[in-house]
This record gives structure tokens, C-alpha cells and sequence, in this order.
């Protein structure tokens, strides 16, 4: 595609798929870019690359389309959800935070299935062309996480990001990615996020900076209060006046709220892509395990390691639980004594 000049030269007049890379609450942060999107004239479609909070449903992984029910398939990778829409997860109903947006703006939405890696985001992009003529893709990420190099000290959940850049980026749509609220997730600071958006703009792929508006943040006030998400939130309470650290994910992290996190970045995807060591080592990934193992080899541990962890220690008894930081400082140190090869910033 030629570089577009704008979001608004982007959008205007086409059909826009905007949809959340990350899972969990980003697709909060793709309405925003959704109710954007429809200002500038565009018509936007709103979507999800799903994966639930461990909280949310508590069996390791994002979840497969094949595992939904109520909804219209539109592809192996893709399907249309509405409010009524709900996952089965080994005999337990889960409602994706996707199908509580959808419910929520009263409108279809797009299910994007990660369990199928890079090919599976690539192919749902490509079903949502031929079947709603989408023209333009955006993925939205919550935090900035995917900008990340694959050292970061912080970096918790790089998995879902990669596989949606890399599918994203191989599709054949127009492309963009927005990155929504940086440093809101309270993996990667604010300031390194930023410096991150820089290199961007330093290779001429920055499109755009933008903010919350007053009406925008009232719907999406409405709407979060149906979603389970911390991150997504941070924008909000950002727009509304709150400065400081915050804690969240159990304490695990925590962000600090200015101004600042209710902006969004719009870039185009080529010039992310070109500098993501990432999403390049998950390319053209069939499954997530694949796209797990492709990391790991780096020495990157990922949200699914971090889940399957959880999972193993679910009804052990000890005299001492371990909080997630722990948890993952083994995860990491397990992979290094794999002998892992690990990533240079």
C-alpha cells in the first residue's frame, strides 16, 4: 500500500476493520479508534484478536473459534459475534470481553482466533475483506507492548502482540496499527513506549497523534463498566484528572497516570514491522504453541507460559503461595537454563 499522509486519508469513505492485537481489554481501545474512525468519515467494523484474562477463563490459551457458539463463521480463523455470543471452555461458559463490547454498542464484531498464530490473524483479516469488504485493517494495542525489542525487563505478555502484528502485517489489506494509552498495561514504561514511537517516526511511519475526547470518553465510561479490563481503564482515569502511580494486576505492576496515557499513536504497520525482532520469529505460524516455542527459543517467556504455570499450580497446597512475579522469575530462569539464545536491544 502507498504510506498514507493521515488516519483521516486512510479511513475516510472506506470500510475499517478496527480490531484489539492484544486480547482481553483491548478491544476497549479499538472502540476508541472505532468511534475515530466513524468521525473521519470512515466505516469502521469493530473487532477482537481474543484471548481472555486468566482470571476470566482460566484454561491456558486463546480461545478457538471452535469453541464459540452463537456466532457466524465467516472463515477457519473468523467469525461474526453479537451480544449473545459465549465461549464453552471445557464445560464452562465464558463471554468474551469482544462479545460484551458488541452487546454493549448493540452491533456485530469481529472474532479473530489466535489459537491459530500468525496464519489465523492473517486469514480472518483476509475473510473480513471478502465477506464485509473491509479495505483497511488497524490494529489497536492497550500500553504500547508491541512496540517492545523482546529484552525488556517489564515485558509480561508479548505472545498475543506478535502474532497479531505478524498476521496483520501479511495480510493484504491497507494497514495500520494505533497503540493506545502508552504504558496504561504497566508492562513497558511510559517514556520507553514513547522512545519506541520515536524510532517509528524516525522512519517516517508515525501518521498521527491523537486524544480522548470528552464525548468519546463518556461512551466508552458506559461501556467499560460491562468489560474486565485494568488497562483499558488507565486512559479513562488519565482523561479524567488522575496523576500518580497506580498498582494493578494484583500488584504485579503498576502505571503512572498523567495526560500523557490518554493519547494514541497511529503508525503505519510496515514501519513497526521492520523493527520488531518479535513478530518477524512468529511469522507465518500456524498455532499459538508454535508461535510460544518461537519465542521461547529467544528466551522470551510469554502469557502463555505465565497461564500454563498458573494452571500446573492450581490446587497445590503450600505454605508460601507465589505471586506472579515469582512465578514468572522462574518461568524466565527455566528458559535460560534451557539454554534459550536470548534477544539483543
Amino acid at each position: 500500500m502507498a504510506r498514507p499522509r493521515s488516519l483521516l486519508d486512510a479511513v475516510r469513505g472506506r470500510k475499517v476493520l478496527v480490531f484489539g492485537a492484544g486480547g482481553g481489554g483491548d478491544v476497549v481501545g479499538a472502540l476508541y479508534m472505532y468511534l475515530k474512525v466513524r468521525k473521519m468519515g470512515g466505516t469502521p467494523v469493530l473487532g477482537a484478536a481474543v484471548w481472555e484474562r486468566y482470571s476470566v477463563d482460566p484454561y491456558p490459551g486463546p480461545i478457538p473459534l471452535e469453541a464459540m457458539v452463537n456466532v457466524e463463521p465467516i472463515g477457519w480463523s473468523a467469525a461474526l459475534v453479537t451480544g449473545s455470543s459465549y465461549a464453552l471452555r471445557f464445560g464452562r461458559e465464558v463471554r468474551p470481553q469482544l462479545v460484551r463490547v458488541a452487546s454493549a454498542i448493540n452491533e456485530r464484531a469481529l472474532f479473530i482466533d489466535l489459537s491459530k498464530g500468525a496464519e489465523g490473524v492473517r486469514e480472518a483479516i483476509e475473510a473480513a475483506k471478502e465477506a464485509l469488504g473491509v479495505e483497511v485493517a488497524i490494529g489497536v494495542d492497550v500500553g504500547g507492548d508491541i512496540l517492545a525489542l523482546g529484552c525488556e525487563e517489564g515485558l509480561w505478555s508479548p505472545l498475543a502482540d506478535m502474532v497479531s502484528l505478524a498476521g496483520l502485517h501479511a495480510s493484504s489489506v491497507d494497514r495500520l496499527l494505533a497503540v493506545h494509552g502508552p504504558g496504561a498495561d504497566g508492562e513497558l514504561s511510559t517514556e520507553l513506549v514513547l522512545s519506541y514511537v520515536a524510532d517509528v517516526a524516525r522512519r517516517g511511519g508515525l501518521l498521527g497523534v491523537y486524544g480522548l475526547e470528552a464525548d468519546e470518553a463518556e461512551l466508552l465510561e458506559s461501556v467499560i463498566k460491562e468489560v474486565v479490563t485494568e488497562a483499558s481503564l488507565m486512559p479513562l482515569l488519565a482523561f479524567r484528572g488522575e496523576l500518580g502511580l497506580r498498582k494493578m494486576r494484583d500488584g504485579s505492576r503498576q502505571v503512572s497516570l498523567s495526560p500523557v496515557i490518554a493519547t494514541t499513536y497511529v503508525m503505519d504497520v510496515d514501519a513497526v514491522y521492520e523493527r520488531s525482532q518479535l513478530a518477524k520469529l512468529v511469522d507465518g505460524t500456524g498455532g499459538i504453541s508454535q508461535a510460544r516455542q518461537a519465542l521461547n527459543e529467544r528466551c522470551v517467556y510469554t502469557e502463555l507460559d505465565l497461564e500454563y504455570d498458573l494452571f500446573e499450580l492450581r490446587g497445590e497446597a503450600s505454605a508460601r503461595p507465589k505471586g506472579l512475579a515469582e512465578i514468572r522469575r522462574e518461568g524466565i530462569g527455566r528458559l535460560v537454563r534451557s539454554g534459550c539464545s536470548p534477544l539483543r536491544c
